[in-house]
């Protein structure tokens, strides 16, 4: 019964929302990109590939403003990954932040522009939400959490929490289209897949918390 009656809660709840949520590339014509550059563009080295996913991105993320963050093309086995510079480990103000976006299709079965456009800007909050903790951290912190992230069960509590605040920035649709494209209509391969299934959360679990915390 409760299944059920979960079930007709999401598709009521589904139904009740805007109508910018019906598309998973709608984001693009809600905002003015001179304008996202001149407030969120400051000290962010952005990829003219990835500029305008990336800055709408931003936008939901105002407690980065003046944080240095740069974009950089990579061969990497996951879509994305934040990093820092070696130097920002040891800083606890003016760190600079690296957020490393795979071009390398034969890593993962996919790339970012493979994707829809508001699932773009989700992969790329998740990596901002990773930043947000990253700000707040002591070097003792930063190495707890790597060691953290060597262990499974601790990397798929630690990018659960980056869901849940990519969620709770206002980009809960948005991942859920992500999550849905890669799982479901993507060329991504088998590993990769099996990741995105054990270690983030799933597309039903996405709408779940939205519906329980009012996040639509």
């Amino acid at each position: 019964m409760h299944k059920f009656f979960f079930i007709f809660c999401l598709l009521t709840f589904s139904n009740n929302l805007p109508a910018q949520t019906s598309t998973a590339d709608s984001l693009r014509y809600y905002y003015n990109i001179d304008s996202l550059n001149n407030i969120y563009g400051n000290k962010k080295e952005l990829l003219q590939k990835y500029d305008v996913p990336a800055l709408i991105a931003l936008s939901y993320y105002p407690e980065l403003i003046n944080e240095q963050i740069r974009f950089k093309l990579a061969e990497i086995n996951s879509t994305a990954r934040t990093t820092l510079t070696l130097g920002s480990i040891f800083k606890k103000i003016n760190k600079q932040y690296i957020i490393l976006i795979n071009e390398d299709i034969e890593k993962t079965g996919l790339i970012l522009s493979d994707a829809p456009f508001d699932a773009q800007v989700a992969v790329i909050g998740h990596e901002l939400s990773h930043v947000t903790d990253f700000k707040t951290m002591s070097f003792f912190n930063m190495a707890w959490w790597g060691l953290r992230y060597l262990v499974k069960k601790q990397q798929t509590n630690i990018e659960i929490r980056a869901d849940k605040s990519t969620i709770r920035h206002g980009l809960g649709w948005p991942l859920y289209y992500w999550t849905d494209f890669v799982l479901n209509h993507s060329k991504a391969n088998k590993h990769y897949k099996r990741i995105k299934e054990t270690r983030y959360m799933q597309p039903n679990e996405i709408l779940e918390y939205m519906y329980k915390h009012k996040l639509q």
